[in-house]
Parts: C-alpha cells; structure tokens; sequence
C-alpha cells in the first residue's frame, strides 16, 4: 500500500476469477481455459505465482494446480496435465475459481500460491487477498 501527501491511496492486491456453470455441458478443459483467461485479464494484479481450483467429474474432490511465476507457466503446467485432470469428461455443473498472487506475504511459490484447501479432508478450497493474521497451523 503507497500514499502521498495528495491523500491518494494505491493498493496492490492479488487477482480472483471465479466460474459457476449449471445446465450447460463443458468439457473441463473448457471450464479451464476459461479459468485461465480470466486470470490472464486480472494478471497484472499479480505476477508472482497463480492456481486454479475446478471440482472433479464426479463431484467428489477438487483439482488443484498451483505455480510460481507468470499465468503462462501455470497454463503449461495445466496442458502437461492432460491425462491426470480428464479435459475430456463433460459434465452439465462445473464450480472453479483462479487466483494470481502479489506476494505481500511469504516468498513466491507454488506453495503460497492460492486456492488453499482447508484441511486435510478437503472440505473446500478458499483464495484471499492480504494477510490472515489469526490462522495458525495444525
């Protein structure tokens, strides 16, 4: 955060894109590469890493990728998982959310990159901008 003596106020947060589709079949590496040119529109909000989140086919779990550096290297690193996240299966619900990351706290790295799992049951994934004071790890 920067400011003048002319009270203006410069603030540099990360970039969040979420997608919701429900009743309309998409492939999820189409979901994907609208998830990955959104970020490419908030990219100047952050360059220093990027992830994706998307539900799985089955709706049982979700894929995460995350990368340090530019939207591009998280994009090659989603291509070069083709056969692991199943761009092929088509489903009529999808749910994701993309972030990239201005690393205000913690060193650039895949893993401070955003989305986050809440535990190690998976229960939901979160991205945020800033700091969180009061989390602690278990």
């Amino acid at each position: 955060m920067e400011c003048d003596n002319k009270k203006t106020l410069i603030l540099s947060f990360s970039g969040i894109f979420a997608y919701l589709n429900f009743l309309t079949p998409k492939t999820r590496k189409e979901v994907l590469e609208l998830l990955i040119n959104g970020l490419k529109r908030l990219e100047y909000r952050g360059y220093d890493s990027a992830g994706v989140a998307l539900d799985s086919a089955d709706g049982k779990d979700m894929s995460i990728v995350k990368k340090s550096g530019k939207v591009k290297a998280l994009e090659d690193e989603i291509m070069s998982l083709e056969h692991i996240l199943d761009f092929d299966s088509k489903v009529e619900g999808h749910v994701g959310i993309a972030h990239t990351r201005w690393a205000t706290h913690g060193v650039p790295s895949a893993v401070n990159a955003h989305p986050q799992r809440s535990d190690s049951k998976h229960g939901f994934v979160v991205v945020h901008n800033g700091k969180n004071a009061n989390y602690t790890h278990h």
